[in-house]
């Protein structure tokens, strides 16, 4: 029998660890724009979304100084695709690819100017939809304390710091962070449900930990709700009967499912799903599904 459970924040959390690692290197450690950090992790993850190589993995084991210039390249390529008109008239066909050398290099130097012209409006949709679902729920408590930050700085200098607005241009309301309330606009607080479950029942003979190894996270993608029978068809078509309980986040009737926590009979199916990735994708009816395992842990 399945059982439906609020998704918490934590979860949300630990499935996107590595994307929030990078975002706090961009405007912690690099101390980046947090508006355009933000805006270049939704233009990452769309690109992996659609097959581009997954740059946040690959940026995990770089140094700092290539971050940086990463960060740099990324904001000439939301520039351009802001304006549409980043380089004059005159110049020629691979005038931009030359400006993003180590984007290009890190994937497979797959990207093209010609891509990103003849793809703007999807590559913008396509950053809209990542911002949306992901960025401005994944590092609320980043840009948070950013604020926090910057407010002890500007009380220990005599210049006092200006508040950062997300760039509006891609459809995405604007985040701001007054210098003197580190908080960030109801629409983005995450408020996990204290009562909720957390991974259903546990078994007597089994502790919470050795469950987490058989559990794993799953999203969808906004406007292509996936039910619960449906992946439970797909699974069990392709796996056999694998899914012991699943874990539904609980929305209102007229409202979207977005994610969702599946626990598997045994830690061996979460391994041969994943095959030494740190997360596939399934497409489930035409609709993808990310799927990755799931780990419980705590974030500040």
């Amino acid at each position: 029998m399945s059982t439906s459970s609020h998704i918490s924040v934590e979860d949300f959390y630990a499935f996107h660890t590595i994307d929030r690692e990078l975002f706090a290197r961009l405007v912690i450690d690099l101390r980046r724009d947090p508006g355009y950090s933000m805006l270049s992790l939704a233009l990452f993850l769309w690109f992996n979304n659609i097959g581009f190589p997954d740059v946040v993995v690959k940026l995990r084991s770089l140094p700092d100084v290539v971050v940086d210039v990463v960060g740099e390249e990324a904001t000439i390529i939301l520039r351009y695709l802001e304006t549409g008109t980043l380089l004059p008239p005159t110049a020629q066909p691979n005038a931009l690819e030359n400006l993003i050398p180590t984007i290009r290099g890190l994937m497979d130097s797959r990207l093209t100017f010609q891509f990103l012209q003849e793809q703007r409006i999807r590559v913008l949709n396509g950053v809209s939809q990542f911002m949306e679902d992901v960025c401005s729920r994944a590092f609320v408590d980043i840009v948070q304390r950013l604020a926090v930050i910057r407010e002890r700085e500007a009380a220990s200098t005599s210049v006092g710091h200006q508040p950062f607005v997300m760039p509006t241009n891609f459809g995405v309301r604007p985040l701001l962070v007054p210098p003197m309330a580190p908080t960030v606009p109801p629409r983005y607080v995450i408020v996990p449900d204290p009562i909720a479950p957390q991974m259903g029942t546990v078994p007597m003979n089994e502790s919470l930990a050795a469950q987490q190894e058989r559990t794993m996270f799953m999203t969808f993608s906004r406007g292509y709700p996936v039910s619960e029978a449906e992946v439970r068809d797909y699974f069990t078509r392709n796996y056999g009967d694998c899914i012991d309980n699943f874990h539904m986040e609980e929305v209102e009737a007229t409202q979207q499912a977005l994610y969702a926590r599946v626990v598997y009979r045994t830690p061996a199916m979460v391994t041969a799903i994943l095959a030494g990735r740190g997360y596939v994708r399934f497409v489930i009816n035409g609709k993808h599904v990310r799927v990755g395992r799931w780990v419980s842990q705590n974030r500040t």
